[in-house]
């Protein structure tokens, strides 16, 4: 991942806002103005369900029961199944804030390119470090760096990388100024600070947790590339250590 640029766009304008003729509220310097408080809870899987096949989108009937089958399935207060099975679920229901419905556009997956919704297979050598990694984290550790580092609270889940909806802690508070966007998360409290002015990216021997982002505005969208991160985040196989 040492060598990848990752871009995300933010719209300006809501999810549910379908209409060709919305305006989006603007900043005093004339921007697009974005601040607030976001949630990207949602149940859409990243990847489309193998048994949906081709099925880029829901209709509205199999949306709603896809909705309750996924309810169902991840209810933490059920209390059917043997004893190990009501250990496991943890936590009750109030502990959790991963969303109870799809994406406004009932597609079927949050991936839309590639059109099959999937990510693409992971490359032999990513496929033996995940062997290596899960293999790792069974022996007891010797320190805090031999355990994932989102059990150490440095990133992990919906922070990013890419920024994805979790479990609990789905919300994001905007801030904006004229050269800048900042992206408080919840989950971590890491701040991504996104440069506005047009300035170079950072030497490519400065890495970080967070890679070094640039931002620009593509008519209501704020376009954001990202590059130098450290290479030590793991998702699906893209870090370059074991654990």
């Amino acid at each position: 991942m040492r060598n990848t640029v990752l871009a995300f766009v933010l719209l300006a304008a809501p999810a549910f806002a379908q209409k060709s003729n919305y305006t989006p509220p603007r900043t005093p310097d004339g921007q697009p103005d974005i601040g607030g408080v976001w949630t990207n809870a949602t149940i859409t899987p990243l990847e489309r369900p193998a048994e949906l096949g081709d099925q880029q989108f829901f209709t509205k009937e199999e949306a709603a029961a896809y909705e309750r089958r996924t309810a169902l399935q991840s209810n933490r207060d059920r209390r059917d199944g043997p004893a190990d099975a009501d250990v496991t679920r943890a936590y009750n229901e109030a502990w959790w804030d991963r969303g109870s419905t799809v994406v406004p556009s009932l597609r079927t997956s949050l991936i839309v390119d590639p059109p099959t919704g999937r990510l693409p297979a992971l490359t032999p050598a990513a496929q033996e470090a995940a062997r290596r990694r899960a293999e790792a984290l069974q022996r007891p550790a010797n320190g805090p760096e031999d355990r994932l580092i989102r059990e150490r609270c440095i990133v992990g889940d919906n922070v990013g990388p890419p920024m994805m909806p979790s479990a609990y802690n789905n919300n994001f508070q905007i801030f904006q100024s004229a050269n800048y966007v900042a992206i408080l998360s919840e989950m971590m409290h890491d701040v991504r600070i996104i440069p506005l002015d047009g300035r170079a990216h950072l030497a490519s021997n400065l890495r970080s947790w967070l890679g070094d982002s640039r931002g620009r505005w593509d008519h209501s969208t704020l376009i954001v590339e990202t590059t130098d991160f450290n290479g030590k985040i793991s998702f699906r196989g893209s870090d370059e250590n074991c654990a």
